[in-house]
């Protein structure tokens, strides 16, 4: 218990306001592809782009981000940055057309691209390197518990057909950023000149693209994550459609919420486990998880039984992404560029840029019933991820062995 009291306010701001976000977010975006769909009446193609911009804008300036974390104020990130964040969800529930949705699909993963790198290296510099694995962990835990309560509410209060839950999410995202003004007053800002500022960027950067560890590391987590992108589209849609279920909306909601207990129950058991484990070999593990859990589908879904198996395989190998990912960036980037490789780790949602698209065209080719084809090259592609990390591994090992 020494350990958690030794956590200071900025961390628990950062923790608690997670679990509050993270809870409103899952009442809302799991249900934004079935309401696309069943709701507006946007075609399964248009629903997948909307999906996918997020994770492109992700991709395209997690690297600036970063690159912000490290050289601009970090108090003024985590406090500006919320504030527009919540505005462009609230704005959601006014949205009424594909390019609405588009947009703001768009700036939503551009605050995110902006704040979360800040919020991370906050959490890595303001804790003891000997807590750093505890406190990813807590984030980690934080959300998932917001993703277990976020879809009960959500079934509770009858709102998985409506947008208002966005409302309520940016209520609370602008809520969070006012409370940053408190809690973050001690927290140094930092101040570079331009000069400064370009002789960083071009160093940096070039520093990062000699890290061939952390590239390969990069892109085989970006196929895991294409498999992890899977549960918010194309299983959803699928559960949804499918005609060898009478309530797969219901399915999916308990699915979510299923996910979410499964991982909040077994993370700290896990942690112990697999603490004196290579990390490499715990995101090998983890990808190999994700992609069996694909497998079960290549079964007919008349019973809740083949979810189950699913998700109980999904569940873990998300576990063991949580329970390490993070962590890795924070022991691979140097101290002056923690900001950069957090920002950078963005680039693994490639992965699910091209996941969503790709489903709903696996389901539009095949169609609800054929859960053999369309979850079967699912798995194949997403086990591709475990050869690079392998890579990655032996690369680090020699590394390692020449210095």
């Amino acid at each position: 218990m020494s350990i958690y009291r030794n956590l200071n306010s900025t961390v628990w701001n950062i923790l608690i306001g997670t679990l509050f976000t993270r809870t409103a977010l899952f009442m809302s975006t799991p249900f934004l592809a079935i309401f696309l769909t069943n709701q507006k009446g946007l075609s399964l193609l248009d629903t997948g782009y909307i999906l996918s911009i997020n994770p492109l804008i992700n991709v395209c300036f997690g690297g600036f981000g970063g690159f912000l974390a490290d050289k601009l104020s970090l108090k003024r990130i985590v406090e500006y940055i919320p504030i527009v964040w919540g505005t462009v969800f609230i704005l959601f529930y006014f949205a009424d057309s594909s390019w609405h949705f588009l947009l703001l699909s768009g700036l939503n993963g551009l605050c995110y691209s902006i704040f979360e790198p800040a919020s991370k290296k906050i959490l890595s510099t303001q804790t003891p390197r000997e807590n750093r694995l505890l406190v990813f962990n807590l984030r980690y835990a934080a959300i998932n518990l917001g993703a277990f309560v976020g879809p009960l509410l959500s079934l509770l209060f009858n709102m998985k057909m409506t947008l208002f839950p966005y409302v309520l999410l940016g209520i609370l995202y602008i809520l969070y950023g006012i409370s940053t003004r408190f809690f973050f007053r001690d927290l140094p800002g930092i101040h570079v000149s331009e000069p400064q500022k370009a002789k960083y960027s071009a160093h940096a950067f070039k520093l990062l693209l000699q890290d061939h560890v952390f590239l390969l590391l990069l892109a085989g987590m970006s196929f895991s994550f294409f498999g992890y992108s899977q549960l918010n589209a194309t299983v959803s849609q699928y559960l949804a459609n499918t005609s060898s279920l009478t309530n797969g909306v219901q399915l999916y909601s308990t699915l979510l919420s299923a996910n979410a207990f499964i991982v909040l129950v077994a993370q700290f058991a896990m942690l112990r486990w697999i603490s004196n484990w290579n990390p490499f070999n715990v995101v090998l593990l983890s990808n190999l998880l994700i992609s069996m859990s694909f497998l079960s589908f290549l079964f007919t879904a008349t019973s809740f039984i083949v979810p189950l198996i699913f998700i109980l395989l999904f569940s873990l190998g998300e576990l063991l992404i949580g329970a390490r990912f993070d962590t890795m960036v924070d022991e691979l980037a140097s101290e002056s560029a923690k900001g950069l490789y957090f920002g950078c780790s963005e680039f693994v949602k490639i992965g699910t840029i091209g996941g969503p698209i790709l489903g709903t065209l696996l389901l539009n080719q095949f169609g609800f019933q054929s859960g053999f084809s369309v979850f079967g090259l699912i798995c194949l592609i997403c086990i591709i991820g475990s050869g690079l990390i392998v890579l990655s591994k032996f690369k680090h090992q020699w590394n390692i062995f020449n210095t």
